[in-house]
């Protein structure tokens, strides 16, 4: 009866053209249903999600940046639609699964769970190409997913864990099942999306200042991370590549919707310089602007001076940081 359960996949995604179609691909072939929560995107994203069967599309309707709002939407939806008890995994469009777990026992063992169980995976991600990976090997890896015991989820506006967690939750940590993190494989991208987070957790004071410059620093060596970079493993991805479905850094674009997010952001704010403590000014907003046809109203560049000073401060907290860290 238990290997009877679903495996439910949902995922938030906002102009996620760039992969989504790879993850598709790739998703519906260990899982029966895959969950999109849809917050307004203006690309292509839910005309390619609409050439795929069992996924459904549902719409964030949140203005704002909300991951408690999306990840319950998402859960709750997903009991309504495809009935309570299954396997759910929290999974982003840019965490896509190694060839080589397709036949992997663990997914029996998944389905063969205790109810709350939570499901623990490794996350390698790739740093700039699909041969060096960055390894969490020391982290026990991400609770993406649980065996739905119908519980409340708990979460939070940002850096929320994905599914319900509770202190006497039952633990499964896979080691055959991987989640291989495709966020590094564009550098600019990644540098257009931290801008943004910095943004949003200045706004709602979620981290400290020293928190945000050293986690959001325009310098940070993604190759410092975890245990360090490590040659990845062929047989993650030769299967996929087999078939047709390459996993390939994206072509780069000039701008993307992250710095129009941003743009408005600072131009919104209740001073021209909100937001001059943050690093978010190694780009060029007034181009930004132009490139999205956006009329600027409050924007400011702060004075060399000040950013000067505040480029300083960066150096000493990222320096007494690191040596914390060691």
């Amino acid at each position: 009866m238990l290997t009877k359960r679903k495996i439910i996949v949902v995922t938030p995604i906002k102009n996620e053209e760039w992969i989504l179609d790879t993850f598709l691909k790739i998703t519906l072939q260990f899982a029966d249903h895959v969950l999109l929560a849809d917050q307004y995107s203006t690309d292509n994203s839910v005309a390619i999600a609409e050439t795929f069967k069992n996924v459904d599309v549902i719409i964030n309707d949140s203005k704002e940046y909300d991951e408690a709002y999306r990840q319950k939407l998402l859960i709750n939806t997903a009991r309504e639609r495809y009935g309570e008890g299954n396997v759910i995994l929290a999974i982003d469009s840019d965490e896509l699964l190694n060839f080589d777990a397709l036949k992997s026992s663990e997914w029996e063992t998944i389905k063969n769970s205790e109810p709350g169980t939570v499901l623990y995976f490794e996350k390698p991600t790739y740093l700039e190409n699909t041969d060096t990976v960055i390894r969490y090997n020391s982290s026990g890896g991400w609770p993406l997913g649980f065996v739905d015991d119908n519980s409340e989820h708990n979460a939070k506006h940002i850096h929320s864990t994905r599914i319900p967690v509770k202190k006497d939750s039952p633990k499964l940590f896979l080691k055959d099942i991987k989640f291989l993190h495709c966020n590094l494989l564009s550098l600019k991208r990644q540098r257009s999306k931290i801008r943004y987070y910095c943004l949003i957790e200045a706004e709602a004071n979620t981290k400290k200042w020293y928190q945000r410059v050293w986690q959001y620093n325009k310098d940070y060596d993604y190759a410092k991370e975890g245990n360090g970079l490590d040659t990845a493993d062929k047989q993650w991805v030769e299967g996929w590549e087999n078939q047709g479905i390459a996993i390939v850094p994206e072509k780069e674009e000039p701008y993307y919707w992250y710095d129009f997010e941003a743009l408005k952001r600072i131009d919104n704010a209740s001073s021209p310089y909100k937001f001059w403590k943050e690093d978010v000014w190694d780009i060029n907003w007034n181009k930004v602007a132009d490139y999205f046809n956006y009329k600027i109203n409050n924007i400011k560049q702060p004075p060399k001076l000040l950013l000067f000073f505040r480029r300083g401060l960066f150096k000493i907290v990222c320096f007494i940081v690191s040596l914390k860290r060691k």
